[in-house]
Formats: structure tokens, sequence, C-alpha cells
């Protein structure tokens, strides 16, 4: 029987006992990945193993430590087993083969470490008792656990080299755990060995479990080189800070006893007191001097993007901003491609503003909705979005959500995605592809695009408004226009009237010699030429006739009531309709198929106003079915515009207009009765008030009621529905 103490073994074995307890908590609350659960049954394996290396450590009953080394050998066992496993599954390993032996021979030596053959008697040495003269069973035991560790870190290694760089960093922190613990826990084979240096080595088994839990379950690592940087430093500077008073203390107490007397302690008190107070301005004087030198690169396209950001106010020019924006970020980060999805919130989706890539075929995504998985992520953390942190989340929680995210985001080829926000309103979505470099996005890295992202937010709104300002102002002019129009109306009209009466009578008087003149004997050549002219002035006579009715329905339009209203007939008005477009329409360029009964009950309309609106539809048909013609090039493509009509209600006509042109974009179809707004190729082509005036005439003058559907590449219906005129 020993007398002792706790020995600073027994310490050692306690704290790796409390450090991987607490990570098996952690862990337990997580639960979620096999990953994960893995990793819990390796730090139960370590933390039994420190518990009993506590209880051994400071038993001074040589029989009973020779019992709970024994029984301590069951987390060393198992150690390597479930290391192996953890890489099994981080490595994603498909044959089972040799995972299934180490469980095998880890149940054997269960059995065979309560043999003599494996350990025999125990030794007191360094104030603890330590297993000694080891068998046969022992040494073999030791090969087969470190081939093991070799093999799980060959795996570890093989799978670093076909790795991206974030799975890369991942693996380096387990290397780097790998480094600090292992070279901790074999010094505890040093006293079996009878080499005499003491197992200091075991509090860094803790520093092991604390390294690797922080690889897998944090899902944004810092750089290895950072981690590696910040931790030397901080050991190197306290090491010094703490080191130079015992130094003092211990080397010099002498003189100091000498110089000070019995409070020679002061001196080296007043020093570590002076030192721990600079510690940490130098620690981070040092560290940021380091960071600086590793992260060149990184710092100078931060520093780059906060100037950029400053000045994206001061451009008025949506697309120009956009544009800008894309081409600095791809240049300055050096990005395989990005984009920016501004905010269409009329039709509740974002469009594709601007994009840039490195690849010559990129195809961004043009299109993504309000109910996407992304804009629903944006919208409710309002936080940038991490394609590779997702994707791990996915694997851990095995949440939908989280998985349509991931497709979300694979979708629109995102490593990266940005909200900006003004206020709580989600203005554009900043995509980003990877890094050429293959670099991970740092915090930094995310801080610096949040705030790009939300001056690019300010920068946004006030280009739209200024677009919206100028859109309205020429609108405005436009309408200002129509308004002096309109006023003029009265006047024109009597000024066009008079000049048309002019020519009607002038047309008439004609007429009316050469009737006389028909009866009068003269050559046939000269009686041909005058019933050629003839016709030719009754034609104008009709025109005069037609303009003047032109003129009146102005009037009646710019002053609504019954004045005008008759009894229209349907075909008679299709047949007026049709005849206005012949100056446009080239024959048989286009069919026209009337698909209704021509004994429809009359309507009751202005014949004039009602010319002008089937004139407008037929006219926007026939640029539609043109401009698909031009656009498509279709083999066999013949423009065809339906007009259908029936009576199905006693007091209405349902009439559809229908044509196969290249209808009308969903973002557009909001917009079809807005004034000035127009879908045709070119604004010279229309002036945007067709549509508008169609409505006004149909709902306002008629009491009708006028309804568009359309499908883009599909073609146009225009239904409409007029009042039935009772006899």
């Amino acid at each position: 029987m020993i007398e002792q103490h706790i020995s600073l073994f027994s310490v050692s074995g306690l704290f790796v006992f409390l450090v991987s307890s607490s990570i098996i908590i952690v862990l337990r609350k997580l639960w979620l990945s096999r990953l994960h659960r893995i990793w819990v049954f390796f730090n139960f394996s370590v933390a039994f193993w420190g518990l009993f290396a506590f209880l051994f450590g400071k038993e001074n009953n040589p029989s009973h430590a020779l019992v709970l080394i024994r029984i301590s050998f069951i987390g060393i066992i198992f150690i390597p087993v479930f290391l192996y496993h953890t890489i099994f599954i981080l490595c994603d390993l498909k044959k089972t083969g040799f995972l299934k032996a180490t469980y095998y021979q880890a149940f054997i030596w269960l059995l065979l470490s309560w043999s003599p053959l494996f350990i025999k008697d125990v030794k007191f040495v360094y104030s603890s008792f330590y297993y000694s003269d080891p068998y046969f069973f022992f040494h073999v035991f030791i090969i087969i656990w470190l081939l093991i560790v070799f093999i799980s870190h060959f795996e570890l290694f093989h799978t670093y080299l076909k790795s991206d760089y974030k799975r890369k960093n991942q693996i380096l922190y387990l290397f780097l755990g790998v480094a600090v613990g292992f070279s901790g826990g074999i010094t505890n084979f040093f006293p079996v060995y009878n080499i005499n240096i003491y197992p200091f080595g075991n509090f860094l088994i803790a520093f092991y479990c604390i390294i690797v839990s922080h690889a897998i379950m944090q899902y944004r690592l810092s750089d290895i080189r950072v981690f590696i940087t910040r931790a030397g430093l901080f050991i190197s500077i306290y090491a010094l800070i703490l080191g130079i008073p015992f130094a003092i203390a211990f080397g010099w107490q002498k003189e100091l006893v000498q110089l000070i007397g019995d409070n020679w302690w002061i001196g080296p008190l007043i020093i570590s007191t002076v030192l721990a107070t600079m510690g940490p301005f130098i620690y981070l004087f040092i560290q940021k001097k380091a960071e600086d030198r590793l992260f060149q690169e990184q710092l100078r396209y931060q520093a780059t993007l906060r100037q950029a950001s400053l000045g994206m106010g001061r451009i008025k020019d949506l697309k120009r901003l956009v544009t800008l924006i894309v081409h600095i970020v791809t240049r300055t980060v050096r990005l395989e491609h990005s984009m920016i999805y501004l905010n269409d919130s009329q039709n509740k989706r974002f469009y594709l503003g601007a994009s840039r890539s490195r690849k010559v075929r990129f195809k961004p995504k043009s299109i993504i909705e309000y109910d996407s998985p992304v804009v629903n992520n944006l919208s409710v953390y309002k936080n940038p979005i991490v394609y590779d942190e997702i994707k791990q989340r996915t694997q851990d929680y095995g949440d939908l959500h989280l998985a349509h995210l991931e497709a979300e985001m694979k979708k629109i080829d995102a490593a990266l995605v940005v909200p900006s926000f003004v206020d709580e309103n989600l203005i554009a979505i900043v995509v980003l592809g990877k890094k050429i470099s293959g670099q991970m996005y740092s915090d930094d890295d995310l801080a610096v695009f949040s705030i790009l992202a939300n001056q690019a937010a300010l920068a946004i709104e006030n280009a739209q408004f200024y677009e919206d300002m100028k859109q309205t102002h020429e609108q405005l002019f436009k309408a200002e226009k129509m308004a002096t129009i309109g006023t003029m109306a009265d006047g024109l009209s009597h000024q066009i009237n008079n000049r048309l009466h002019a020519l009607g009578f002038i047309a008439g008087d004609i007429l009316d010699t050469i009737k006389m003149k028909k009866n009068m004997h003269m050559p046939s050549e000269l009686r041909e030429m005058l019933i050629e002219i003839e016709h030719g002035l009754s034609r104008i006579q009709d025109n005069v006739s037609q303009g003047g009715e032109v003129v009146q329905g102005l009037l009646k339009y710019s002053r609504r009531g019954e004045e005008g209203f008759s009894e229209v007939d349907f075909d008679h008005l299709i047949d007026a309709s049709i005849e206005m477009t012949q100056f446009k329409i080239k024959s048989g360029s286009i069919r026209i198929l009337r698909e209704y009964d021509t004994k429809l009950p009359k309507i009751k309309g202005n014949f004039t106003q009602l010319q002008e609106v089937f004139f407008n539809l037929i006219d926007n048909a026939y640029d539609a079915m043109m401009q698909r013609k031009e656009e498509l090039h279709e083999e066999g493509y013949l423009p065809t515009i339906k007009i259908m009509a029936q009576n199905t209600q006693p007091d209405f006509i349902n009439i559809t207009v229908e044509d196969n042109g290249i209808g009308i974009k969903g973002e557009d179809r909001q917009k079809l009765f807005t004034p000035f707004f127009t879908t045709k190729l070119s604004s010279k082509k229309g002036t945007g008030l067709g549509l508008y005036v169609i409505r006004k005439l149909i709902e306002d003058n008629h009491g009708g009621q006028v309804k568009y559907e359309s499908q883009f590449l599909r073609g146009t219906k225009v239904h409409i529905r007029l009042p039935v005129a009772y006899t």
C-alpha cells in the first residue's frame, strides 16, 4: 500500500473526461447525422478512458489500480474504431469490410485485455501507477491500434486530394487535431517502455477532441492558416509573458533577495502584472500584422468593394448601375460569375437585371419566383446564404425545406446569395458564383458583401425612382398633348368638316356635269374615261362622308352620351373595319375567319367608334403575327385571325377576336391598358394608346366589357361584350 496524493496525471485524466463529456452533451443535443452520432461514441470512449485514468492515477492500492487500468482499456480499444468510423462517414467510403473488421478485433481485445498475457502487473512511477511488463498480446494490440489510426488518416488524405477548398480546409482541421492529440496521447506509453518522460501530453488529448468537434460541427470554418496563426501567436506570446516572471523568480532569486530582501517576490509579480496587461495589445497587434500578410488579396478586394459601394448612389441609370455592380464584383473578387435579380412586385418575382461570367456559354436563370425557397429564406432570416453550409445542413438535418433550398441554389448556380434590403423590402438579390481560387467565403467577405448589397439596394431604389419619374414626365407630356388636342377638337372638327364639305360639294358638282355630258355624243375612249372619273368622284364622296363620321366620332368620344348611338349590324361593322386595314395589310398575307351567324341581333352602339375598336384589334393582331413570322421563322406558319360572336345572353353579344401571333409576355399582361405602354417591336410602331382607347370606348361609352387572354409564343384572345339594341 502506497500513500499518495492526486497526481498531475490524474488531473489530466479528469480534464480529458470533463472536456469530452461536455462535447458529448453538446453533440447529443444536436444528434443530427450519423457523423455526429459516431463522433459522440468517439468522445465517449475518450471520456471513459479519462475518467478511469483519473481514478487509477490517484489510487494507492496496486491491485485496485490494475483493475481500473484494465477497465480504462475499454475506452482505449474503441478510440481508433470510432475514429475510423467517423472518417468512413466523412469521406463517404463505400467498402464496409475493413470497418466491420475494426469492430470485430475490438471485441476480441476486450476479452484479451483481462488476460495476464496482455498486462500482468503495475508499477509506481511519477507518483502514479502505470501498467508494466506488457506481454506479447499488448505489443500486437499497439501495432493494430496504430495501423487503424494510420489507415484512417490515409483515407482522409486521399479524400483531401480530390476535395474542394471547403472540404480540404475541414480535413486540415482534422489533421491538426490528430497532430495535437496523438502527439500528446502517445506520451502515455513512455513509462510503460521505461522512457523517462512525464506524460504531460495527456492534456492535449482534450484539445484534439475540441478541434475535431469544431471541424465537424461548425459550418463556416475559418481558414486553417488563420486558426494556426492565432493559436501559435497566443501560445507563444502568453508562454513568453508567463515564462519571463518565472525565469526571473527562479533564476535570479538570490540576486533579488540581495537587492530587495524578503519581499523579493514583488519584482516578478510587478513584471508579471505589466506583461499580462500588455499581452492582449501585443497579441492583437502581431495578429493583425500576420493576418494582413496572409490575406493581402482578400483585404485588397474588400477595400475596393467598400470604395465602390460609396460611389453607386451617383449612378441614375438602372441598367448601367446593375451592370457595373456585377462587373466590379466579378473582376475584383475573381469570381466565376455573378448576377443581380431585381424585384418585380407587380408580377411577384425577381427578374435578371444583369449578369457577368467568365464562361463563354453561361446561361443564368432569368426569373426567380416569389415562392422560391431562396426568396423565402432571405425574407425570413435576412442573412446571406452560403451553398456549402446549406448542403451540409441538409445532410445533417435531413430537412426537406433545406433540400429544396439547396436544389434551388444549384439551379441558379449560386455559391453565395446576398439580399439587398431597404427597410423590410427585398429590393434585389445578388447571386455570386465560386471564387476562381477555390477559397471559401469568409465571415469578413459576408460582412463586406452585405454592406455592398445594402448600398446597392439604396442606389437601385434611387435609380428606379429616377426612371419612374422620367417615364411619368414623358407620359404627362403626352397626356398634355392629348388634352390639348381634346380642347382643340371642336375647332379642328369645324375646320376639317368645312374642307370635307367643300370637297364633297366640288365632287358632287363635277359628277352632275359628267352625268349631263354622258348623254352627248362622244368618242368611246372619252366616254370610258368619263365613266372612270365618275367612279373616282363617287369614291371621293363616300370617303368624305366617312371622314365626316370620323370627325363626329371624335367629338362624340370627347363628349360621352347617347348621341350618335344606333343599331349596328355586326357583320357590316367587321366589313368596314377590315376595309380600313387595307392600306396596311397586304391582300393574302393573312387569313381572316368569320365564325359567327350573320343574323345576330343588332348592337346598340356608335358605328364609327366600334369601327375604330375593331380596326385597332385587327391592326394589333396583324403586327403580332408579323413579329412572330419574322422572329421564329416557323415552317408552314399561316397568320390567322378568327372573329367569333355569340348571343348567349339575351342582353349582350359576346365577341372574341383571336390571333396566332407572338403573344404577350407575362410581365407585360398587367400593363396592357396602361396609357402609352406598347408591346410592339418599336415605339415608333405604336403610341401605347390603342388598348387604352379601346377599353374607354367599350366600357365607358358603350357599357360593355373587354378582357385579354394571351400566352407568349401562342397568341392572343380579346373578349368583348356589347349590349344588344332593342327594336
